[in-house]
């Protein structure tokens, strides 16, 4: 297996990084200059960003079920670590207000559910069983 091959996952995350900022600078630029001017490209560039994130976070997702599926390893410790860096970097964006992050960060969404993901992998994997019988 290739080395790119291996740290996939880890780019897929970086592209969240890169997108999560492209959309918070755009949509800054665009909600205060929209009143006086109104730059279409910003609009475009801040819609584009939005779904690039989702598309990028299902990406990854999808990368960790074949993982799964064919019995490749998953450094859950390393990409759970990148994706709390999305976490740390919205905070600051967002001026450390939890509330209006989550409701406004399409980044904080799309966590959750790779959070959610590497849980239910590393479920799968060491075989914990919470109802047993």
């Amino acid at each position: 297996m290739k080395s790119y091959e291996k740290k996939l996952g880890m780019y897929l995350i970086y592209l969240i990084y890169i997108f999560e900022l492209i959309y918070t600078m755009s949509a800054m630029y665009f909600n205060s200059f929209m009143v006086t001017h109104k730059i279409e490209i910003f609009e475009n560039i801040y819609q584009i960003a939005y779904c690039m994130i989702f598309i990028v976070g299902i990406l990854y997702i999808l990368l960790l079920i074949y993982k799964v599926g064919h019995h490749e390893s998953i450094d859950l410790k390393k990409n759970t670590g990148l994706l709390f860096g999305i976490v740390f970097m919205d905070l600051v964006l967002y001026g450390f207000f939890i509330i209006p992050m989550l409701v406004s960060s399409p980044a904080m969404k799309m966590v959750c559910i790779c959070f959610l993901v590497h849980l239910l992998v590393y479920i799968k994997e060491k075989q914990i069983f919470v109802l047993e019988k």
